[in-house]
């Protein structure tokens, strides 16, 4: 709105308009580092589907395959530490409930009285640990893949012809998995979207937006200002991915 003032804390911006406050507030839940890794997740698995069933208009579509193959790597790499020693709703201690958490937040959801949640809910925790694992067995596995013909991963001479059948396997199979999940995923983000919670936006901007009344589990200081040793921490995740992916790039 153009005609609006912002009054912003640490954590809240309160919106106003023509002087009159707004029902809503903006909470800021993701920062900087969490977006950008959704981004690039998103379009790595994209450009992976796409080398692996399409590939037009590329000379070696596998050798793209297996590139993008260390992007996911290294992006899942990066969001380990970052939700170990992260900040804010980065963190896993932050978002992974326990089972009986998880289960009782699962009963109130299928009751339709499920609270909100600022960062991610209990399903929406576990369902992230869920697809970080997918993402690292999928991309590890093919390391050691072959097609017999013109693409040898660059794990496949270090192990012996069975192991590099099992992973074959392996990726072959957990791909569907993979799909599942991605599938429950944009499940929640449209029943989200239907009571009024815009997770897209919130990973494009940061923010969620909620009304001025409402009770939010989990809203407290959500994007807290990096000290040095969480920076530390941040340029050694950043590093590390940046240093996988870079591997990736020397394939022939």
């Amino acid at each position: 709105m153009s005609s609006n003032r912002f009054r912003k804390s640490s954590s809240e911006t309160v919106l106003h308009d023509q002087g009159e406050p707004s029902p809503l507030r903006s909470v800021v839940i993701w920062g900087l580092a969490i977006r950008l890794f959704h981004l690039l997740l998103i379009l790595a698995i994209i450009g992976m589907w796409y080398t692996a069933e399409v590939g037009a208009g590329l000379d070696f579509p596998m050798v793209w395959h297996a590139r993008l193959g260390y992007c996911v790597i290294g992006l899942v790499a990066f969001r380990v530490i970052w939700g170990l020693v992260g900040s804010g709703h980065a963190r896993f201690s932050r978002f992974v409930a326990s089972p009986r958490t998880t289960w009782r937040y699962a009963a109130d959801f299928l009751a339709g009285r499920a609270p909100r949640h600022a960062g991610h809910n209990p399903l929406g925790g576990w369902m992230t640990l869920a697809m970080l694992l997918v993402l690292a067995i999928q991309a590890s596995s093919g390391l050691f893949l072959t097609d017999d013909l013109l693409f040898e991963g660059p794990l496949h001479d270090r192990v012996p012809a069975s192991v590099a059948e099992g992973l074959a396997w392996v990726h072959h199979t957990n791909i569907t998995l993979l799909w599942g999940l991605i599938a429950l995923h944009l499940m929640a983000i449209v029943w989200h979207g239907l009571r009024g919670e815009w997770l897209i936006w919130a990973m494009v901007h940061g923010r969620k937006h909620f009304r001025r009344d409402e009770s939010v589990v989990d809203e407290g200081e959500p994007v807290p200002p990096l000290r040095p040793r969480r920076r530390l921490a941040l340029g050694l995740a950043i590093g590390i991915a940046v240093l996988v992916i870079w591997q990736g790039a020397q394939l022939p």
